[in-house]
């Protein structure tokens, strides 16, 4: 799977299940415990926008400061917003050269690729945050689950992954029949 379809992929099941959000799901406590269901799914529509604006050029402090007001940004109707932003940041990653462009992201300069990366993570994490919230399947796809992890991984093992403190270290031993979605989400602190 390629980073374009993976992109795809992730960002099609966060959409879905952020679709399947009943009214009254909207309250519901998340794994991320500082937030709920539509805090999370501001934070998903926060984090495309700032990555849009990384790819346009921004600081790496005008990203950080998009992000409080992540528990307003699902706004009324939430799905739609989502939908919005996951087309915007596809089609900014598909500009030219914006896989090479340097961005000014808060961990450091970084080539548009490695955004990308992180993004493609960031979206199957909070997918399965998102359907844990909602009790629903994750319904992840597996090449795409093996392909973060693969990602992440080396990360985890030598401390960067944690090193900035936006993901929090695993806490609890990992069963030695982990599924791939269950090793991913074990990395990310889940």
């Amino acid at each position: 799977m390629d980073a374009m379809d993976a992109l795809d992929a992730s960002a099609e099941r966060v959409v879905e299940l952020a679709g399947q959000v009943r009214p009254e799901q909207w309250n519901n406590p998340t794994p991320c415990t500082e937030w709920n269901v539509r805090t999370l799914v501001g934070h998903l529509i926060v984090n495309r926008q700032g990555c849009y604006a990384l790819l346009k050029g921004a600081s790496a402090a005008e990203y950080v400061s998009m992000y409080e007001r992540q528990s307003e940004a699902a706004g009324t109707d939430p799905g739609p917003a989502l939908k919005t932003w996951v087309l915007s940041v596809r089609a900014a990653f598909t500009e030219p050269g914006a896989l090479e462009r340097t961005v000014h992201h808060p961990i450091g300069d970084i080539p548009g690729s490695r955004l990308l990366g992180m993004l493609i993570g960031e979206s199957v994490v909070h997918s399965w945050d998102l359907a844990t919230a909602i009790a629903v399947d994750p319904g992840l796809d597996e090449q795409l689950v093996e392909l973060v992890y693969a990602q992440y991984a080396p990360r985890a093992q030598s401390g960067a992954l944690y090193a900035t403190g936006w993901v929090a270290a695993p806490t609890r031993p990992l069963p030695e029949d982990a599924t791939a979605l269950e090793r991913f989400v074990h990395l990310m602190g889940r």
